[in-house]
Formats: C-alpha cells, sequence, structure tokens
C-alpha cells in the first residue's frame, strides 16, 4: 500500500530499503534512477573501505607482461601505512615484470566478507615497489601477515613466519595512485527511489560484526 506525506512525499510499508539490508525506508526522492548508464556517482565510503581491508585478508594483484597482457592472481595482503602489501618468491615472474613495469592494480571485493555485505568493490591504480632481502621490512610484515592469518593464534603465527621466512622470498609494496570504487548497495537504493547522491549515507555495514 502507497501512503503520502502531505508533501508529495510517498513510500511503501515493507521493513527494509532494497540494497540496504536492516535500513528504514525513507521518503521517495524525485531524482530517481532510471538506467546504469554512469555508477561513478556511487563510490565505496573511507570508512566502509577501511573496514573492508580490515575484515577481507584477500586481494587481486594485476601487472603487466612484456608483451602486453594484464594478469592478476590472488594474495593475502595486508593493508599498512596507505599501502598493500603482499608476498611471493622471487622466481614468479610477476617479481621481473613489477620491477620493469610497476603500474599495477589491487582489487579487493566486499562480497560476503561479512554477513549482509555485497556488490561492493575498490579498485586501486598502484605503483609496485619490490623490496628482496630487506630485513626493516620483513621484520614487521611477516608477523602481521602471520597473525591476519591465523586470527591472532601465536603458536600458529610463530610457525606460519617461519615457513614465510625463507631465502629468495620477496615482499611487494604496492602504493595508492588512483580510487576507483563501486557501491552497489548506493545503486540500488537510488533505484528504488530511497536515496540520491548527495544525501546523508547511513551505512548499516558499519555496524561491528558479529561475534562468533
Amino acid at each position: 500500500m502507497r501512503i503520502g506525506d502531505g508533501r508529495g512525499h510517498a513510500w511503501r510499508n515493507p521493513p527494509t530499503a532494497v540494497g540496504i539490508p536492516g535500513r528504514a525506508y525513507s521518503p521517495l526522492v524525485a531524482d530517481r534512477k532510471r538506467d546504469y548508464t554512469d555508477v561513478s556517482v556511487y563510490p565505496v565510503g573511507d570508512e566502509l573501505r577501511d573496514a573492508l581491508f580490515a575484515a577481507q585478508t584477500e586481494c587481486a594483484v594485476v601487472w603487466s607482461t612484456s608483451d602486453g597482457w594484464p594478469v592478476g592472481v590472488l594474495h593475502r595482503y595486508v593493508w599498512h601505512e596507505g599501502r598493500f602489501w603482499v608476498s611471493t618468491m622471487a622466481h614468479r615472474k610477476r617479481v621481473p615484470a613489477l620491477r620493469a613495469r610497476p603500474k599495477s592494480t589491487v582489487i579487493v571485493s566486499g562480497e560476503n566478507v561479512r554477513p549482509g555485505w555485497r556488490d561492493f568493490t575498490v579498485t586501486v591504480k598502484t605503483l609496485a615497489t619490490v623490496h628482496e632481502g630487506d630485513p626493516e621490512v620483513t621484520r614487521w610484515f611477516f608477523p602481521a601477515l602471520a597473525s591476519r592469518l591465523t586470527g591472532g593464534d601465536a603458536a600458529r603465527a610463530a610457525a606460519f613466519v617461519e615457513r614465510l621466512d625463507t631465502p629468495g622470498r620477496v615482499v611487494i609494496e604496492l602504493d595508492p595512485q588512483a580510487w576507483i570504487t563501486y557501491d552497489g548497495a548506493k545503486v540500488a537504493a537510488h533505484v528504488a527511489g530511497r536515496w540520491q547522491p548527495g544525501d546523508t549515507w547511513p551505512d548499516p555495514r558499519l555496524s561491528p560484526a558479529p561475534s562468533t
């Protein structure tokens, strides 16, 4: 059923808004989105981005080959001091490729990272620096990655570091240069007439993650 508020606004009665789990309906906006021609006005907010980088442990790292092919692999990563840090062995082809052509890309998806998280992505143009044999980097990076992937279990983390700390291992630093982000929840809300760019966006996805 549709009812009015006396000011030309109307809304429906269901308990949640389209694309935004747990958010109550608000009056329909006048500038309702009609197509998907331009979705550049639906960026991921800084708070959600930071929450994503804290919760998601996997990213795609993309580089270019000598003959111009873009190639990417999934990496476990650490977000530290505003940069992405990943590790691999020096003989992997991405290492000389990134040394020769440091322009690269990192992609982090929010899909199902937490319950209710879906349809938002952060893509970052980056410049890569390969660190090889640098104890100043490995001293903090190996424990940070190990703790991140073992849930803070000290014994498991120590064993993980021991397996990482081998000859020939490098750490790759990926420094953001430009951001391309997309938040499908904002698109869905605009299509439904519940929100439009420029409005306040009270994001329920920023509530604390449920304990397990």
